[in-house]
């Protein structure tokens, strides 16, 4: 015989079934996230960040510039902070990752531009 949950017991077990369903949507965002981020070479395709080769490869455009996006690195164009995605900032018309310091960009990468976005040198 199965157990039967009813009233409390059955609004706790679905409230908890919500939140760990939230939790791996969250989690699997922030993971994808970091890895655009911090390891753009594993990004999954078409990501800001990621590496490319033509602007097909991206769902903004496929910056080519190698003196800041090594030779081939998704991101979307802008105008000002506003059209770029959370922690993304513009610069040379493009949206780059945001950063404090080297440590919050990819290996290789430097935080340029008085400490702003983090470019490849």
């Amino acid at each position: 015989m199965e157990p039967q949950y009813d009233g409390p017991m059955r609004r706790y077990l679905s409230a908890l079934l919500v939140a760990l369903s939230l939790g791996m949507i969250v989690g699997a965002c922030v993971n994808d996230y970091e890895v655009c981020r911090f390891e753009p070479e594993r990004c999954r395709r078409g990501r800001p960040g990621a590496f490319c080769d033509r602007d097909s490869d991206c769902q903004g455009f496929c910056c080519k510039d190698d003196d800041n996006c090594d030779g081939g690195m998704c991101t979307f164009s802008c105008d000002r902070d506003d059209d770029c995605p959370p922690d993304m900032r513009c610069e040379h018309d493009m949206c780059f990752y945001a950063c404090n310091s080297d440590d919050d960009c990819a290996p290789g990468q430097r935080c340029e531009h008085g400490n702003t976005v983090c470019e490849w040198p």
